[in-house]
């Protein structure tokens, strides 16, 4: 992997991977809801300045989360990674069992094949190198309107966030 950083805080450091042309999200610590609100609005800023097809998504370095932070990833913000041109994400599990019984919970709420979970981190980039987007170089960039309308996604998840 070839790490270029793009953004980091108290829990989440996101990188661009520019070999495999795809996010890599590492996790660390205790998650509560309003540090993986904070990282989650990181996050949006970063694919609404530009789309990336494929996620890589660690939670080896978690040691703990709150349940109300799988109810808010399920229904609040994950449901929008297509519209942000996310076609794939690659979850490595927590190594703690209630971290993993967690992702299974959220996994099984969200509809179709978009997201998928791993024990390591090895067998998650395996499996993302066999959805390799068409074409050469980064993925399209978005319509005007598609921009617009992931804007406005971006601002209404923002609204429902819990009050820092």
């Amino acid at each position: 992997m070839q790490l270029q950083l793009l953004h980091q805080t108290t829990c989440l450091t996101i990188y661009y991977d520019q070999c495999n042309d795809w996010l890599y999200l590492e996790w660390e610590g205790e998650l509560t809801l309003l540090l993986v609100q904070e990282a989650c609005d990181a996050l949006a800023t970063c694919v609404l300045r530009r789309p990336y097809a494929r996620v890589l998504n660690s939670n080896e370095q978690v040691t703990g989360i709150t349940w109300d932070v799988a109810a808010w990833l399920a229904t609040d913000f994950l449901p929008h990674l297509p519209l942000a041109g996310v076609e794939r994400v690659a979850w490595v599990y927590a190594p703690s069992l209630r971290g993993q019984h967690i992702v299974y919970l959220l996994l099984r709420q969200l509809p179709g094949p978009l997201i998928d979970a791993f024990a390591n981190v090895a067998d998650a980039v395996a499996w993302l190198e066999r959805f390799k987007p068409t074409g050469l170089g980064p993925a399209p960039a978005r319509s005007p309107a598609q921009q617009a309308k992931l804007a406005q996604q971006v601002q209404a998840i923002r609204r429902g966030m819990v009050a820092a």
